[in-house]
């Protein structure tokens, strides 16, 4: 069964808005080479936080992420108008994980509890997340609806072929990399997910532009496990 490619190790930076902010965008395109991979909704009935625009770049040394974020800030920096964020990230953990059926159905082993970032000393942005990218139409549904259950949010993102959820949760690195662990143990253990990656992207830079702590993403506040093997 053919996995999906991945890339561990390397640096992304993203720019997301919560304004449509054309120009910027095209900015970042045609002087830096960002492409534009906007999201195209969120499953209806849920709470969801994703951008109105989103545009990324995948660099593969220090010394290019450090370079691009410089020229990054300084196109930032001349907008006044424009609603968003910036993030430079580092992706230790970009994996595949292998479709099967789903032979015996049950909810993930855990619940989060999440909350608004406070603003204080170490919580003005999340220190680390992961994504979980799968097949929204093609993946089972049950295994979807229970991890949104379970506290992780979603947002859809057309892919070539096929049309993805972005299942994601942000917070401190104590919360993120058990629950990694335990993500992985759960997709293995239940199946039925297709093109389905599991990436942690640890936060090294940030910047806000008119944008307030508090209207940025949920982070975990606590995790409960029921571990029941």
């Amino acid at each position: 069964m053919h996995n999906e490619q991945t890339h561990p190790n390397i640096f992304h930076i993203h720019l997301d808005t919560q304004t449509p902010s054309i120009a910027l965008h095209e900015k970042f395109h045609s002087e830096l080479n960002f492409f534009a991979h906007h999201f195209s909704g969120h499953p209806a009935g849920r709470q969801h936080f994703e951008p109105t625009s989103h545009s990324s770049i995948k660099l593969f040394s220090k010394e290019d992420f450090e370079r691009v974020w410089m020229a990054a800030v300084s196109l930032v920096e001349k907008e006044t108008e424009v609603v968003g964020y910036m993030e430079g990230e580092f992706i230790p953990i970009d994996v595949a994980i292998p479709f099967k059926p789903v032979a015996n159905f049950f909810p993930p082993h855990f619940s989060i509890e999440r909350r608004t970032l406070s603003g204080a000393a170490g919580e003005e942005f999340r220190e680390t997340e992961f994504h979980l990218v799968l097949d929204f139409d093609n993946s089972d549904q049950r295994v979807i609806d229970s991890l949104m259950d379970a506290g992780l949010y979603g947002a859809l993102l057309n892919k070539e072929g096929y049309r993805a959820i972005v299942l994601t949760i942000q917070g401190h690195t104590r919360f993120i990399k058990p629950l990694i662990q335990e993500v992985r143990w759960y997709l293995g253990a239940v199946g039925g997910v297709r093109h389905c990656t599991i990436k942690e992207e640890v936060a090294l830079k940030n910047q806000r532009f008119n944008m307030s702590v508090e209207a940025l993403p949920e982070i975990i506040n606590a995790i409960a496990y029921r571990k029941t093997w």
